[in-house]
């Protein structure tokens, strides 16, 4: 992609690609967070219920601000691999805490795959490109 294309708009008002991989980071690295350190994951609710309406929003934007476009794509990718292995490592049974109640491994792992696609469909269609369904859809 042409580094000016971090720049283009989404559909989501206010958020440009760069803030759609800000957004995916900052919410792999919190399930990370709730998967690793439930306490520290407390800090971030309350974070949250501080300014419900806006904690998303300024999550992605203060990882626009602080990082390059290759720099905050490595760390994405870096971030999803580390929480792949957290929920493939994790103990049959275990529950992850959430915004909400407290998510299965399994639902989590579903969680951040919706959140991909749909964040990635936002993308996809800024860059004016076109994904074609599969069967692989059946999971979000």
């Amino acid at each position: 992609m042409e580094p000016g294309r971090w720049a283009d708009r989404t559909p989501a008002e206010g958020w440009t690609v760069a803030h759609q991989i800000a957004h995916l980071t900052w919410t792999d690295e919190v399930a990370l967070l709730a998967a690793t350190e439930s306490d520290r994951f407390g800090d971030e609710v309350a974070k949250a219920l501080a300014a419900p309406e806006s904690f998303v929003d300024e999550a992605a934007q203060a990882l626009v601000d602080a990082h390059a476009p290759d720099a905050l794509l490595a760390r994405w990718r870096d971030g999803r691999q580390r929480l792949d292995k957290v929920l493939r490592d994790a103990p049959a049974g275990t529950r992850i805490p959430w915004y909400g109640p407290p998510m299965s491994v399994a639902s989590m792992a579903t969680a951040r795959l919706m959140e991909t696609w749909a964040h990635g469909q936002d993308i996809a269609d800024a860059l004016g490109a076109t994904r074609a369904p599969t069967a692989r859809l059946r999971h979000v």
